[in-house]
């Protein structure tokens, strides 16, 4: 008899390709976490609004590497104090709106059968403020 407790089992995620453009998107949870290269950073899910796909996207929150993260932190209205430091709690960051530029990249990969595939996945390569992103240079994201 075989017995498996199955309470935390999830649906596998299907990668989605989203358009290129400026697109509206929603934080819904942040936690914090350790990288493979053992970096201390936050994994932000990010809901795009008009597909509703939601995505993880990693912050390194290490000296040197913490670009990303302001980026979001400055999306979310946070802004450093006069000292330059960013003080924050995840709760600060939890449903806000903002906007994420979509790009597009090549994507290659080794199967399960031992194939090489090419392919092309998007990529989130800048995140500002809902209203700092002019109407004209929202990509496909409707108005």
């Amino acid at each position: 008899m075989y017995q498996h407790d199955m309470s935390g089992e999830k649906e596998m995620k299907r990668k989605k390709l989203l358009p290129t453009g400026w697109r509206d998107a929603e934080i819904i949870s942040c936690r914090e976490a350790t990288s493979k290269g053992g970096n201390e950073m936050f994994v932000f899910e990010f809901k795009d609004i008009l597909t509703e796909y939601t995505e993880d996207v990693y912050a390194i929150s290490e000296k040197g590497k913490r670009w990303f993260l302001k980026q979001i932190l400055t999306a979310c209205g946070i802004s450093a104090g006069q000292d330059g430091i960013y003080s924050w709690d995840i709760p600060d960051v939890i449903k806000k709106q903002i906007r994420v530029l979509i790009e597009h990249e090549p994507n290659t990969y080794i199967n399960r059968v031992g194939e090489e595939i090419h392919t092309v996945q998007h990529k989130i390569t800048e995140i500002k403020k809902s209203e700092e992103v002019a109407w004209d240079d929202r990509g496909d994201v409707p108005g």
